[in-house]
C-alpha cells in the first residue's frame, strides 16, 4: 500500500497531516543550521520575492541551474517540483506518496530528492519533493512550491508588501499583541473568523491568488447581495473546480481587520474550510511559527512600501488576467477573471501579447511584467488577436 497524505484545497494544495519533525544542528558557525536541510547565510535569510499580479514567487537556483519561478506555500505541506523538470534534470524516483485533495480522488506522485536548491540567502539540501504537473497546473509560470514542511523548526515572516520573505531560528510570544494559536489538527494553519455573523474555518494560503474562499455549501447560508457569478475554472490538484463569485452581504472580521461586504469565492468540490489567498494578504505581514502552533497577523505598513499604487487606499493594481508562455518568449493571454479591468479593457483568452509600452512582450519577464500591472503606470498593450494586431490600454 503506498503511504498516503491528506491535503486541502489550495492552488497547489499539499498538507501533510504528520510530518516527520525536523531536528535543529549548527555544524558550521558560520552559517545557521534549521532543521535537516535548511541552511541560512546568517542568522536571517531574506527572500526577495516577486508577483505576477496574483501570485507571489521567489526565484530558486536547483544546483547551477535556473532561476526557476517557486512559491513559498503556506497551502502546502511537502515540497513539490514539476515533473517535466524532474525529468530533464534527471532527479530518480525513490517512492510514491498518495495526494488527497478535497473533493475529489487522490492522486499519486513520485518523490525524488533534489541534492540542493538556492533561493537567496537559503540553502535546501538534500530535501524531498513530490513531483506534479505544475507546468500544467499554474499555466507555464511556475516550476516548484516549497511546503512549510521544511520550515517546521523556522519563523516564516510573509511581507509581500515590502517584496521579502524572511526565514529565522527564532519564536513568536504566545499572548503578545496580534499573536494567535491556530489549529493544526487538520493540516494547515487554520483560524475561525466572523463572516457576516457565521463562524467559518479558513486557512491561510499564500500559494493561492484569491481573497476569501468559502466551501459552495456555505452559499447558501452567507448573506449575499446579488446572485452568484460564476467564475473561471481553478486548476488545483486533482483536476479543476468550479468557482463562483458575489459580494458579501456584511463584513469579514480577521483578527484585528474589518473587510466591509468584499467579494468572496466559492468553490465546489473543496474541503469543509476555506481558504485565504493572496488578494487579501499582499496588505497583510503575516508570521509563522510552527514549533509553538501561533502566528501573528498585522495590516503591512503602506508608508514604507516602494511599489506605485494606483488609489488612497495604497493596494496595488490587478489586471485580472492570467499568462501563460508559449515558447520562445511568447505570451498568451490564458485567462481573463470576470468583472476585471483586464475585461473591461478588452481582453480576451487567446490573446498573444506582441508589445507592452514600447517594448516586445518577449523582453519582460514575470517578475517584470507583475511589478508593471501591479503599478499605477498607464499600460499600452499591442495584441495578436486571430492574426490582427489589435491596440488595448489601461490608464
Amino acid at each position: 500500500m503506498k503511504p498516503r497524505l491528506t491535503v486541502i484545497f489550495t492552488s497547489f494544495a499539499l498538507t501533510l497531516i504528520t510530518p516527520a519533525c525536523l531536528q535543529a544542528t549548527n555544524a558550521n558557525p558560520a552559517q545557521v543550521q534549521i532543521g535537516e536541510h535548511l541552511q541560512l547565510a546568517s542568522e536571517e535569510a531574506t527572500l526577495k520575492t516577486h508577483s505576477d499580479g496574483r501570485h507571489v514567487f521567489v526565484s530558486g537556483m536547483i544546483g547551477d541551474k535556473g532561476p526557476y519561478n517557486i512559491i513559498v506555500d503556506t497551502g502546502a505541506g511537502p515540497n513539490v517540483i514539476d515533473k517535466t523538470l524532474a525529468a530533464e534534470m534527471g532527479f530518480a524516483k525513490t517512492g510514491e506518496m498518495e495526494v488527497l485533495s478535497g473533493g475529489v480522488e487522490p492522486v499519486t506522485a513520485d518523490i525524488v530528492t533534489l541534492p540542493a536548491m538556492r533561493v537567496d540567502g537559503l540553502t535546501i539540501e538534500n530535501a524531498e519533493f513530490l513531483t506534479m504537473e505544475l507546468g500544467e497546473m499554474s499555466l507555464g509560470q511556475f516550476h516548484g512550491v516549497l511546503g512549510m514542511q521544511l520550515f517546521k523548526e523556522a519563523l516564516v515572516t510573509f511581507d509581500p508588501r515590502h517584496e521579502n520573505i524572511t526565514v529565522r531560528q527564532t519564536e513568536l510570544a504566545a499572548g503578545a499583541p496580534g499573536v494567535l494559536a491556530y489549529d493544526a489538527s487538520t493540516g494547515g494553519f487554520k483560524i475561525e473568523i466572523d463572516a457576516a455573523g457565521h463562524k467559518t474555518s479558513m486557512i491561510f494560503d499564500t500559494g493561492a491568488p484569491s481573497g476569501f474562499t468559502f466551501p459552495f455549501s456555505l452559499s447558501e447560508s452567507l448573506p449575499l447581495q446579488g446572485e452568484l457569478v460564476k467564475g473561471a475554472d481553478a486548476q488545483l490538484v486533482g483536476g479543476a473546480r468550479s468557482t463562483w463569485t458575489a459580494t458579501l452581504d456584511g463584513d469579514i472580521r480577521l483578527a484585528d481587520e474589518i473587510y466591509k461586504n468584499p467579494e468572496v469565492t466559492f468553490m465546489d468540490p473543496s474541503t469543509a474550510h476555506g481558504n485565504i489567498g493572496n488578494a487579501v494578504l499582499d496588505d497583510l505581514v503575516l508570521k509563522i511559527d510552527q514549533k509553538n502552533s501561533l502566528l501573528s497577523l498585522r495590516a503591512a505598513d503602506i508608508a514604507t512600501t516602494t511599489a506605485q499604487t494606483t488609489n488612497e487606499s495604497g493596494k496595488p493594481r490587478r489586471l485580472g488576467i492570467q499568462l501563460r508562455g508559449m515558447g520562445g518568449g511568447a505570451l498568451t493571454v490564458a485567462r481573463v477573471m470576470p468583472g476585471s479591468l483586464g475585461e473591461a479593457a478588452g481582453f480576451l483568452a487567446g490573446d498573444i501579447l506582441v508589445e507592452l509600452n514600447g517594448k516586445p512582450a518577449a523582453d519582460y519577464d514575470m517578475a517584470a511584467l507583475g511589478k508593471l500591472f501591479k503599478s499605477a503606470a498607464p499600460l499600452h498593450f499591442v495584441i495578436d488577436r486571430d492574426g490582427e494586431q489589435r491596440d488595448i490600454k489601461i490608464s
